[in-house]
């Protein structure tokens, strides 16, 4: 039977979380709770929050609440995702040195024992991994030199109703469990005592239409945790750095765009509005305006190829061309055929990112509907692999821009080809 106890506590820390800490609260709602006694602590796969209850009994209210943020951060950045045939254990030290120190910044306490070393601050978990294999600068904290480390002098500084509060909450029938314990860090994979993160059950080598929702939208719900907690004034400063390095752009839109726009936007005159650069001198002539909004196509290659972090890419250089708000967006997906289209107008700011398909690839598909739906746009930018070789048998009348990831594929009859580094040449993850 479960212990309920350990449950409402836990419910209580997401609480609390709400309150204080929304930008944690949105991500660790995305986690069912599981009791799970084989554990020594507590751990996440992407999908569930194991516990062990006799630890969540004995941690005080403050330290599960930092325990519950810990353990999300790691799918937040994909931890679960990324290990690869790295050892487990190493794996999770090189993750709770990356996202403790956002955690202290943003004013959690954390279970005694966790992972501190100013050396790694701002490295990605790759990075630091790397470092600890190689035995350079691996360091963990006793009780003691990890006071002494915390930087928010976070550990025994409640006020009296605080300390009443956790005493009153630590109680149990076991004497021996009313003092808090330390964990073991050679009986587990959490060294740290702050959550450990396994890996997650869909394969690596899915693709998007075959990856499991829960593994698809935690970016996503990144961004949006991000932005509500933003708006309330909560965004720790930390997670503002992570979420802006995790999903900033690669390529410079803004020269980019400002070529095509300046090349094939329409524009003609107008004695409505005299020309300003010339009225001081008292001559009137007549100013340039454009007759129409500009109207931008980008199309999505969503076919069974392209991977899910090539999607994610594809969305974060989408985000940025949006915030730009050059023109009127034509966002369409397609594999073998248009499987989604949608308008995006100047004045709106977020973009839903939903792709579909999964199929194989045509390219004319694109170019043919744009055609039907008789769209004349400055410019059509294409985000794909290039991996094939069905393209238009005529030139369209608009410049096309191919935005190719992996280096690969087929040459375009037409176009210019612009090529994204693939994710394993960036160090923007945390």
């Amino acid at each position: 039977m479960d212990d309920k106890r350990a449950k409402n506590r836990l419910l209580k820390a997401r609480a609390d979380m709400v309150l204080n800490h929304p930008f944690f609260a949105s991500l660790a709602m995305r986690l069912t709770l599981k009791e799970d006694r084989t554990c020594r602590t507590a751990w996440t796969d992407g999908k569930t929050f194991g516990y062990n209850p006799d630890y969540i009994n004995i941690l005080p209210r403050e330290k599960l609440v930092g325990l519950s943020a810990h353990t999300v951060m790691h799918p937040a950045c994909n931890h679960h995702l990324r290990r690869k045939d790295k050892d487990p254990k190493t794996w999770n030290k090189a993750c709770d040195y990356v996202i403790n120190p956002i955690l202290l910044d943003a004013g959690l306490v954390l279970p005694d024992g966790f992972l501190w070393d100013d050396t790694y601050v701002g490295k990605t978990a790759e990075q630091v991994y790397t470092r600890l294999i190689e035995g350079q600068g691996e360091e963990e904290f006793s009780d003691e030199e990890s006071n002494d480390a915390d930087p928010s002098a976070q550990k025994d500084n409640r006020d009296e109703e605080q300390k009443e509060e956790e005493q009153n909450s630590s109680v149990t029938d076991d004497p021996e469990d009313s003092v808090e314990k330390e964990p073991d860090p050679d009986e587990s994979t959490d060294p740290g005592g702050t959550g450990e993160v396994r890996d997650g059950a869909a394969p690596k080598n899915k693709t998007f239409s075959e990856q499991d929702d829960a593994d698809m939208d935690w970016d996503q719900a990144l961004i949006q945790a991000a932005s509500n907690a933003r708006s309330m004034g909560k965004l720790p400063k930390g997670a503002d750095i992570l979420v802006k390095e995790r999903f900033s752009p690669t390529l410079p839109w803004s020269s980019l765009l400002s070529r095509f726009i300046q090349q094939s936007a329409r524009h003609d005159y107008t004695w409505t509005r005299p020309n300003r650069r010339y009225i001081h001198q008292d001559l009137y002539f007549p100013s340039l305006v454009s007759d129409q909004l500009p109207q931008l196509v980008v199309a999505v290659d969503t076919s069974g190829s392209i991977k899910p972090c090539e999607l994610e890419r594809f969305g974060a250089e989408l985000q940025a061309i949006l915030s730009m708000n050059p023109s009127l967006i034509h966002l369409v997906y397609a594999d073998m055929a248009v499987t989604g289209y949608e308008v995006i107008y100047p004045e709106e700011f977020n973009l839903s990112f939903k792709p579909k398909g999964g199929g194989g690839t045509d390219f004319t598909v694109v170019f043919d509907f744009v055609e039907k739906q008789g769209i004349h746009p400055f410019c059509l930018l294409f985000f794909t692999d290039m991996e094939c070789m069905r393209f238009p048998q005529f030139t369209p009348a608009y410049p096309v821009l191919w935005i190719r990831i992996g280096h690969g594929g087929f040459t375009p009859p037409f176009g210019e080809v612009i090529d994204m580094l693939p994710d394993d040449d960036l160090e923007t993850w945390e």
